[in-house]
């Protein structure tokens, strides 16, 4: 039985209670006037009243203790409910929490103090130091991709969470291209200065990404690596080499304007979550 059909069976109980009540004075006087206009009722006055008296005493009785026992079950079952909210409610808080952490951890993982740091490296000739940090620097970003990725699995996304997920996978590979681009100048650079062949080196580099692309459809030559070979095949000189690596140097502060967005979708984001686990109360 559904509820619907529950409060349809109460009902009608009620009402039968209610004519049963209003409707006593009526069966009270008729068994007094029956007596009084000479009307055959079996037994005395008294006994019937009495025995009417006791039985509809004993109906209200009945009458109050069955309420009595449905008003405690509807009570029961709005307390577990309010129980499964405030459950629910503390599940999502915890939750929102550590999706606070997580977005927290996604923007500080573009760290463009520690790519600043490299490039001066770069600039001054000192491509192993500079190469250590960039290493350390794309190590944190694939594993980073990883975690957010099993935080927030891909289904069932509202508006807010595919606005921000578009936006730091856009930031994110934009971030990480440009990571693996320093590292490649840094080869280059370091190919130069050793006096080795920096044509063979770039073409062994989009070789291997290449053959990386077949097993991971992810991985592919940049659009940088790419111009660096269409150069090689226009047979451009070292010169115009290095003004190409220069120019990829200086576009760091285009990925850094898209930090920006990426703060404010964050921010619309973290708003959403905290409305939708307010309305678990409601």
């Amino acid at each position: 039985m559904n509820n619907r059909q529950h409060e349809y069976k109460m009902k009608k109980l009620d009402w039968f209670v209610l004519v049963l009540l209003l409707s006593s004075p009526i069966l009270i006087n008729y068994i007094i006037l029956g007596v009084s206009v000479g009307a055959i009722v079996n037994g005395s006055i008294d006994g019937w009243l009495g025995f009417y008296g006791t039985l509809l005493g004993s109906i209200i009785t009945m009458f109050v203790l069955y309420r009595t026992r449905v008003w405690n079950k509807e009570d029961n079952e709005d307390s577990r409910k309010n129980q499964n909210k405030i459950l629910k409610y503390q599940a999502r808080q915890t939750w929102l929490e550590g999706l606070r952490k997580q977005l927290d951890i996604n923007y500080r993982i573009l760290n463009f103090q520690e790519t600043s740091i490299a490039i001066n490296n770069i600039t001054n000739g000192n491509c192993q130091i500079a190469l250590d940090y960039l290493m350390n620097l794309n190590k944190d970003i694939e594993m980073q991709g990883y975690s957010f990725d099993m935080y927030l699995p891909e289904d069932n996304f509202n508006e807010c969470e595919i606005e921000y997920i578009d936006c730091y996978r856009n930031i994110l590979k934009q971030y990480g291209e440009y990571i693996n681009d320093l590292i490649l100048i840094c080869g280059i650079k370091t190919t130069i200065s050793q006096g080795n062949d920096v044509f063979q080196y770039i073409k062994g580099s989009i070789k291997r990404l290449e053959e990386l692309g077949k097993i991971n459809p992810d991985v592919a030559p940049s659009t940088f690596l790419k111009n660096l070979d269409i150069k090689l095949n226009s047979k451009c000189t070292f010169q115009e080499l290095e003004e190409t690596c220069t120019l990829r140097i200086l576009k760091m502060g285009n990925i850094h304007s898209d930090k920006v967005t990426l703060l404010k979708v964050t921010n619309n984001l973290l708003k959403f979550e905290e409305k939708e686990i307010q309305k678990i109360l409601e």
